[in-house]
Formats: structure tokens, sequence, C-alpha cells
């Protein structure tokens, strides 16, 4: 991944599209990562692999509720489970 200082984005944006249609670009500010560009294409498929494992966490959350089991889970321990599955399938 191809990383621009935000200070050179302005004067380099039609390069840094350019790249962002071949893979992701980051976007830096003093030295740390503030934006990641990436074509439509591939924020589309991000989306769906997102909305894939989302749907699969509550799909089991509601067979584990037809079992009768319950979970002593919070919301963000479910989240954080739903997060490392969208990482694991990209």
């Amino acid at each position: 991944m191809q990383e621009f200082p935000s200070t050179d984005a302005k004067d380099r944006w039609g390069i840094i599209t350019d790249t962002a249609l071949q893979e992701p670009v980051t976007i830096t500010k003093h030295g740390r990562p503030t934006l990641v560009i990436t074509s439509a294409r591939e924020y589309e498929e991000l989306q769906r692999i997102k909305y894939e494992a989302l749907k699969s966490a509550v799909s089991e959350g509601f067979e584990q509720l037809d079992r009768g089991e319950v979970s002593s889970r919070s919301m963000d321990e479910i989240k954080a489970e739903a997060r490392k599955a969208v990482k694991k399938s990209s």
C-alpha cells in the first residue's frame, strides 16, 4: 500500500486516484495514517464482507436463542468478534 502525506494530496491527486484504482492508498498526517482511499469496487467488496459477517453473527445469535442458550456477551464483545471475522475473511 502506497502512502502519501496529506500536504501532497492536492498536488498529486491524479496519481493518488490512479493508484487507488489498483490498490488502497494511505494518506498520512504528521506521519500517521488518517485516510485510506480505495476504488469503489474494493469498497463495495469490503461492505459485502462486513455485511455477511454481521449477518452470520446475528443468525448465530438467533440460533442460540432458539436452542434456549443465553449469552452473557456484551454488544461490544459481539461487535469485536464480527470485526475479527471481517479481518480474517479479507
